[in-house]
């Protein structure tokens, strides 16, 4: 196996490459056809069935289907909607331009998720290859969602009226990260998301600064009802906003308690402490990463852009990180409630919502994931919730299958949804590596 991803290197990297150059921008229809079409075309005679199944408003979930000689049936996921690039100015090379120095490929959405699909896409080839025309043990059902980066949407429709086509007993979800030292992470399940936007009109139109004595402050009264969402190491303090949330269990305890903290990845050059708290607790830090619901403030809008005003009206975008069993309506419920009882002039306006996902720790996939992860890539961290959110609940509720993150490309500094996205070669090579070993792994036993 390893001697094809050695003998084809060239070719797949240019593979990986080409297809980062499609600015396939989520909601951009004409370049998410473009890279459909692409995407198509590599997949044709690596699955016995490829179709798509169109989603209104977004383009294709396209879908492959290589048919085993067992009943054991795995899902890979994957998405080729990627993040606006942003301030182009900001990029040493243009973000679509996939520039290789240096030994990494720089592009927007080169490890999220386009290292995915055609990682996966080549270790399926390889894979193919070693079998020679042997039908593998269990079917695969390759699947790449066209809008990931917005929520997803049409595609619970979709598994839900191609549930029989795409059911499976386990799905290798897309990539999670390796640290910076190159040790690999594999996340179970997934968090889950709920986005808020807090809005405050007060005055008739914006007022010069010579009131600012006597005129309520739209801002400040946002500041002021964010600040009351979280405590002073920004634990979320809204009555029943936690409820419904899954204990952790020991043995998740005991894995979270080994994960390291992006240290080097997030201190600023001045050395300030990037984390929560005033204890050198790791241990506490590291519980709290994986198991406490979290919220950030994600766009705060102020008014006018005229200088010395007292702004009539501003909003402020807040994303709450769920955990396994949160509910995101009820949660949305208890932010409402708290925000009408402090803060009644305030709107409170619900957005995107992703319930979060639980997966289990002993399952067969789950370790063939961790061997072929140690295989390849060395002892790997696990995060027993994954810490990023996605439509993961969607495939288990519909399809049947847990999902599982394992380590991919992505490194801590390779700037996901940032200026410079990049990924190194050598881990894009690894990453095939780590895909063919865990096909091999399950192929030993029969399946997921």
């Amino acid at each position: 196996m390893t001697d094809f991803v050695a003998r084809e290197a060239d070719r797949l990297v240019e593979e990986w490459r080409a297809c980062c150059t499609i600015p396939s921008v989520s909601g951009a229809r004409e370049a998410i056809a473009e890279c459909a079409d692409w995407i198509e075309a590599r997949m044709n005679g690596l699955f016995d069935r490829v179709q798509r199944i169109e989603i209104p408003d977004q383009g294709p979930l396209l879908v492959g289907v290589l048919d085993g000689a067992g009943p054991g049936r795995l899902l890979l996921y994957t998405h080729y909607d990627v993040q606006p690039a942003g301030d182009e100015g900001l990029w040493t090379s243009p973000p679509f331009a996939a520039e290789v120095r240096d030994g990494k490929m720089y592009a927007r959405g080169a490890c999220d998720d386009k290292a995915d699909v055609t990682a996966r896409l080549a270790a399926l080839e390889a894979w193919r290859e070693a079998r020679d025309g042997a039908p593998p043990p269990f079917t695969v059902i390759f699947i790449s969602d066209p809008a990931e980066e917005i929520g997803s949407p049409g595609l619970e429709e979709a598994l839900i009226a191609n549930a029989e086509l795409l059911r499976a007993d386990a799905c290798l979800w897309e990539s999670f990260l390796r640290d910076a030292d190159g040790r690999p992470g594999i996340g179970f399940g997934c968090r889950g998301n709920l986005e808020v936007t807090l809005s405050s009109r007060l005055l008739a139109a914006d007022q010069h600064t010579a009131f600012a004595s006597i005129l309520r402050s739209a801002p400040r009264d946002l500041m002021r009802a964010v600040t009351s969402m979280t405590d002073a190491d920004g634990t979320v303090v809204i009555e029943g906003f936690r409820d419904g949330a899954l204990a952790p269990t020991e043995e998740q305890l005991a894995y979270a308690a080994r994960i390291p903290l992006p240290t080097a990845a997030v201190t600023a050059d001045s050395g300030v402490r990037p984390f929560v708290g005033e204890s050198g607790d790791d241990v506490g830090l590291a519980l709290r990463l994986v198991f406490e619901p979290s919220m950030s403030v994600s766009r705060f809008v102020v008014g006018a852009d005229g200088v010395g005003s007292v702004p009539a009206q501003a909003s402020v975008t807040l994303r709450f990180s769920l955990v396994p069993d949160q509910d995101p309506e009820r949660a949305l419920d208890a932010v409402r409630a708290h925000v009408a009882a402090r803060f009644p002039d305030v709107e409170v306006i619900g957005g995107r919502k992703i319930r979060p996902a639980a997966s289990p720790l002993d399952t067969p996939f789950a370790a063939a994931t961790i061997a072929a992860a140690a295989d390849v890539f060395g002892d790997p961290v696990v995060y027993p919730v994954l810490i990023g959110a996605g439509p993961g609940r969607m495939v288990l509720d519909h399809l049947g299958a847990p999902v599982i993150s394992p380590a991919g490309t992505l490194r801590p500094d390779g700037n996901m949804h940032g200026p410079d996205e990049h990924g190194a070669i050598a881990d894009y090579l690894d990453h095939i590596r780590f895909t063919l070993a865990l096909l091999e792994r399950l192929a030993a036993t029969g399946g997921p």
